[in-house]
């Protein structure tokens, strides 16, 4: 009887030095605000390249007032994409986390940054705004095929990858550095001829796909995994689910 009752204590025991590790796992890979906020770039992109679309054809075929009407739009437009995405972010990100995970309360993965975004560096966004737009110059001037665009590309995003992966410290999950990885590897198999690149009028989603589609991919699957992560912890924690519950993750 006090064998049973010993090994029930260390159990329990077991059990509470495990829920710190869980709650940081689970805090961890809570990336459905990611997801929607590639979702979001990705209709605001889209929305973009309509309107360029719209501004072309209109110029072409002599519609010079629509032409100048459309670009206006898309000026307007891109000074309103810039307040969301350096300013308003942050704050659209905290909402969609509060409302998305408003069932399972607060959660913090540890004493790391929780808002570091890189562009807050001026020389990684100088540096990495440089290349961006060496890179589409070197394609204009016919200097660069575009077709070896995504390939040029990762030289610099999987570098920005890796940085913002090492200043999000431990609150950042490991599922995402399947995002740099896969890019590397679609940019291989480019380089070795694989025939999956978009050709003709489609090129420019060579890059934008691949980021947007392989950034999807892997928050999917730190999602997938926060889900089981969640699980395990409210097991080791044997509390019923209630909306206000609160997990604070370790060290």
């Amino acid at each position: 009887m006090k064998a049973n009752t010993h090994n029930h204590g260390e159990k329990q025991r077991s059990d509470l030095r495990e829920i710190p590790t869980w709650a940081r796992r689970y805090a961890q890979n809570r990336t459905l605000p990611m997801l929607g906020s590639l979702v979001i770039v990705a209709v605001g992109c889209a929305a973009y390249a309509a309107l360029s679309y719209l501004m072309t054809w209109a110029w072409l075929t002599g519609q010079r007032a629509l032409a100048v009407a459309v670009l206006l739009v898309m000026a307007g437009f891109a000074a309103w994409w810039m307040w969301v995405t350096i300013v308003g972010g942050p704050r659209i990100v905290r909402r969609i986390i509060q409302r998305l995970y408003r069932s399972e309360g607060a959660v913090s993965p540890g004493p790391f940054p929780e808002e570091n975004t890189w562009w807050q560096s001026p020389v990684v966004a100088s540096v990495f705004g440089s290349c961006v737009i060496t890179t589409v110059a070197l394609v204009m001037l016919e200097v660069l095929p575009i077709r070896y665009m995504q390939p040029i590309s990762a030289l610099y995003i999987i570098p920005l990858f890796v940085y913002v992966g090492i200043s999000h410290g431990g609150a950042r999950s490991r599922f995402m550095g399947l995002w740099p990885a896969l890019y590397g590897i679609h940019a291989i198999l480019l380089v070795a001829g694989a025939p999956i690149c978009f050709t003709g009028p489609w090129e420019t989603l060579n890059i934008f796909v691949p980021v947007i589609g392989y950034g999807v991919i892997a928050a999917l699957a730190a999602h997938i995994y926060s889900r089981y992560a969640l699980r395990r912890l409210r097991r080791l924690a044997r509390t019923p689910e209630t909306p206000d519950q609160s997990i604070e993750g370790g060290g």
